[in-house]
């Protein structure tokens, strides 16, 4: 089986990972820091205790797929030689991603709002104990760093769930969360800007590097599309949310676009980070 045959399948199981340790971590710090109001607390954090399980599941098709890729077929799985050299890189990010899930498990049965906060960070921390940060000859402050741009790109990816205009959700209550949610990223998506740029330069290893090569190419793409996202939620604040006040109907509309188009540039971010993360890499020399 060859190597490359394989690739299109981690990029699948890497997006799958990515997508259900962000929404877990982001909802978890939607209900923690206020932005669900707290009758619904119960729901948030067993939605994101779920998708914190499908994250460990997602997290050994990983190791899995990693394993075939190096032994060169099925049996390569559970082969202790292949373990030896797959294993040691994936652990740590793994075993994050684990302790985090069960956290948020155990935030969910014993409705424990607070735990969930330590479940979000340990999710984060997951994606930054293995990747390119980590292969740096010295990584500094660079995984730290992912952490933190983590941590924050999930709880504003989590934004369409917890925003969306559905019916069972009063018209004051939806002017609530946006202006609490936006309050939060107010403070915090700057500060996603500042450590993603940053990382996208130490990754590349240069501003040309950066610019001319594919992997920082990718990350640029990433940051605009981001940017597109930050400016829809300048938008929400300035517009949608005096329309929730004012015209509800109309405010709902409006932000049902919004999010609509929020969910292509996730969504679009996260397929551009596996594909440099999955078929480029930081450019060397």
């Amino acid at each position: 089986m060859e190597a490359d045959s394989l690739a299109p399948w981690l990029l699948a199981v890497k997006l799958a990972l990515y997508t259900s340790a962000l929404l877990a971590a982001g909802l978890a710090l939607h209900a923690s820091l206020g932005v669900v109001e707290r009758d619904d607390h119960a729901r948030a954090l067993r939605s994101a205790a779920l998708l914190a399980g499908a994250a460990i599941v997602f997290a050994a098709l990983r190791l899995a797929v990693a394993n075939v890729q190096l032994g060169g077929s099925i049996e390569s799985i559970f082969d202790k030689a292949i373990l030896a050299w797959t294993w040691p890189t994936l652990a740590p990010s793994s075993i994050a991603i684990t302790a985090g899930a069960l956290a948020m498990v155990g935030a969910s049965v014993w409705r424990l709002v607070w735990l969930s906060v330590p479940a979000a960070v340990a999710l984060a921390a997951g994606f930054a104990l293995t990747g390119h940060s980590q292969a740096l000859e010295t990584p500094g402050l660079a995984p730290w760093a992912v952490a933190l741009h983590v941590l924050i790109a999930a709880f504003w990816i989590a934004a369409p769930i917890s925003l969306w205009p559905r019916s069972a959700l009063s018209n004051e209550a939806l002017e609530t969360r946006t202006q609490r949610f936006t309050r939060f990223a107010l403070l915090a998506v700057p500060l996603l800007f500042i450590a993603g740029g940053w990382l996208a330069l130490r990754l590349a290893g240069s501003t040309e590097a950066l610019v001319s090569s594919a992997y920082g190419q990718l990350l640029l793409v990433k940051l605009a599309a981001a940017s597109v996202a930050l400016a829809l939620g300048g938008y929400n604040k300035q517009i949608v949310t005096r329309k929730l006040r004012e015209t509800p109907d109309q405010g709902r509309r409006a932000l049902s676009v919004t999010l609509s188009v929020d969910v292509l540039l996730f969504g679009s971010a996260l397929v551009l980070v596996g594909i440099a993360t999955t078929f480029t890499g930081p450019p060397t020399g």
